[in-house]
Formats: structure tokens, C-alpha cells, sequence
């Protein structure tokens, strides 16, 4: 993968807080009942802490995700402990009539398709420069928590496994 620009990004997304905020009644609650039950595990947020200083986190995402409802308040916890650079591309679509394209662009963004989006959340963990350091799909793979496999990738520099075919 090239390098991405961090800065055309962040023009063209939210946080994942905003990105709750701004989703329509009908889902946002689903995303907000996570966040307020959700405990984090603090043993790895402060290893965390120093690791992901560096770093923006970028999602594909869409109300209608039962995994993205999981992981985006997550994410957004994470945001106001340690002040995670979380990024979030919303109202990804799907293009079921269309058999070259998984995903309608618009209103899905084009890094659907440069990056081989396959499933989303498509969590994509990028250095200060824009360099991936590492991929998260769906749900954790190697890890119980998001926020331990977040660490994982942080620390191997890698993507974990997934059950997913990703090529």
C-alpha cells in the first residue's frame, strides 16, 4: 500500500465520538448502549498509552454493522483515555447489484476499493508519515478485547489473522 494522506482523511471523516453523534437516532443507540457497558481493560490501555501516540487509526464504518457497533465505541473510549487519533469513514455501503463492486462509491469512499476493503469494520493503523502498520477486520482475531489486539498489531507490526480471505 502507497502511503495515504493523513490529512485528506482527517477532512473527510469524524471521530469516532462525532461519528456516533452524528449517526440518525434509529442506530445511534445500539452504539451508544456498547459504549456505556463497555469496560476497558486498563492493564492494556497504558501499555497502549506510549505505542499509540504515533499512530491514527482509520475505520470504515456503517450504522447498520453489528461488529462496527462493537468496535467504534471502542474506539471512542480509547479516544478520551489515551487520545487515540481515530478516524471514521461513516455510511459505507454496499453495491449488491453491481458484480465488480462490493461497495456503492459514493457514498462509500474510494478507499473501499484501494484498499481491497473485504468486511468492515476495516480498521487500518497508520504511522505519523501514513506507512499501514496494521490491519484489524471485523473483530479481533488473537486477542479477546479490541483494545488488546490493537496493542498486538502495535507491538508486531503486523496483521493478525483472520478467519476472512483478505487478498
Amino acid at each position: 500500500m502507497k502511503l495515504v494522506d493523513l490529512r485528506s482523511i482527517r477532512d473527510r471523516t469524524k471521530s469516532a465520538t462525532e461519528y456516533i453523534e452524528s449517526l440518525p437516532e434509529s442506530e445511534k443507540q445500539g452504539f451508544l448502549d456498547v459504549y456505556e457497558d463497555y469496560q476497558l481493560d486498563f492493564g492494556i490501555v497504558e501499555a497502549l498509552r506510549k505505542l499509540a501516540r504515533d499512530v491514527t487509526i482509520v475505520v470504515l464504518s456503517a450504522g447498520w454493522c453489528k461488529d462496527c457497533k462493537n468496535a467504534i465505541p471502542v474506539l471512542a473510549h480509547l479516544e478520551e483515555e489515551i487520545d487515540l487519533d481515530v478516524r471514521v469513514f461513516g455510511g459505507i455501503k454496499t453495491a449488491p447489484l453491481d458484480p465488480k463492486h462490493k461497495w456503492a462509491i459514493p457514498p462509500s469512499p474510494p478507499e473501499v476499493e484501494e484498499w481491497k476493503v473485504k468486511a468492515i469494520p476495516w480498521i487500518e493503523i497508520f504511522d505519523k508519515r501514513g506507512n499501514r502498520v496494521g490491519t484489524i477486520i471485523e473483530k479481533p482475531t488473537v486477542k479477546t478485547t479490541l483494545e488488546a489486539e490493537l496493542l498486538y498489531v502495535l507491538e508486531n507490526k503486523t496483521r493478525p489473522p483472520s478467519k476472512r480471505q483478505t487478498n
